[in-house]
């Protein structure tokens, strides 16, 4: 990765170029880009979201361990309290609880301009390994919202029959995160659309002791189709289409779009995580392999369909 800017300074970004400022603090990309424009945009993203990420492991870690150094040290003080019957016992787990109060409120801070990791580690290669595919002349149109699992997505949330546990609660975002339209160099498009489904699983329990412990663990489903439309009617050859289709994972179908008729081919990945969403997102190689399939089955040179 090129060099990139320092990507928070005292609460403020700085060093970001105007588009990379906007899309931070919006969460979203949008309109027509050049692939050079797009592809340092993503790149300066990309070095962000990987500090962010950095700063939000590092902020959890401290608040956990100040937790713990003031529960000891609430001990220690009423130890020490009963020999000497001091308050100044106290300041110590005071002073301690209100670090862990501030790296928790840094933690919510960072996690608010948290970014989908999906565009840095699967679009973003994605459209490196297509660049000289892509026609120079023609801009990408774009559509992506990077903001993940937040609350304007949810889909659903319900009480769910707990089992061996006490409550159940099931949360459900629909998140249609990015929608890619490229113009290839032989004058096809090939469309890439992703959408995730998170499912946030809140179990509560009680333990031995009858004390209630609670535990979240995440779903991510994500889907991604490829979708070619050749710039003059063609024919597809559905056999090689389905030739090297997984049934498991994948689905093809053929489809009129822009007054042509294209393919489409769609896969899914599932990934699960514990207390925070899952950052694995689809391999790109895998996403461009949808792509060359699709190449494979469209008649040569746009032969009009018999």
């Amino acid at each position: 990765m090129t060099e990139a800017p320092p990507a928070v300074a005292r609460g403020r970004f700085k060093g970001f170029s105007p588009e990379a400022l906007a899309a931070i603090q919006t969460r979203t990309i949008t309109g027509s880009w050049e692939l050079r424009k797009l592809q340092k945009l993503m790149t300066e993203l990309s070095h962000f979201d990987e500090v962010n990420d950095a700063a939000i492991k590092k902020a959890k870690t401290r608040m956990i361990v100040c937790i713990v150094a003031a529960v000891i040290s609430f001990f220690v003080a009423f130890f020490i309290m009963g020999f000497t019957e001091s308050w100044w016992a106290f300041l110590l787990p005071v002073g301690v609880t209100a670090t862990a109060v501030y790296f928790g409120m840094t933690h919510s801070r960072l996690k608010k301009a948290d970014l989908i990791n999906d565009f840095r580690l699967c679009l973003q290669p994605g459209l490196r390994d297509v660049a000289q595919d892509l026609d120079p002349a023609k801009k990408i149109r774009v559509r992506m919202d990077l903001a993940g699992p937040v609350e304007s997505k949810q889909k659903s949330k319900q009480n769910v029959p707990p089992g061996r546990f006490i409550k159940v609660t099931e949360t459900i975002f629909q998140d249609p995160w990015c929608e890619v339209r490229l113009p290839l160099v032989d004058g096809s498009t090939a469309l890439l659309e992703f959408d995730v489904e998170w499912t946030k699983i809140e179990r509560q329990r009680r333990n031995g002791r009858g004390k209630v412990k609670s535990k979240t663990k995440w779903r991510k489903k994500c889907s991604a189709s490829a979708t070619l439309l050749p710039p003059a009617p063609a024919s597809w050859n559905e056999a090689t289409l389905r030739a090297r289709l997984d049934p498991r994972k994948e689905k093809a179908q053929l489809l009129e779009k822009d007054g042509v008729t294209g393919a489409r081919l769609e896969r899914h990945w599932l990934f699960k995580g514990a207390d925070d969403p899952p950052p694995e997102a689809p391999p790109a190689r895998e996403v461009v392999g949808m792509l060359l399939r699709l190449y494979a089955a469209m008649g040569r040179g746009g032969e009009a369909a018999k």
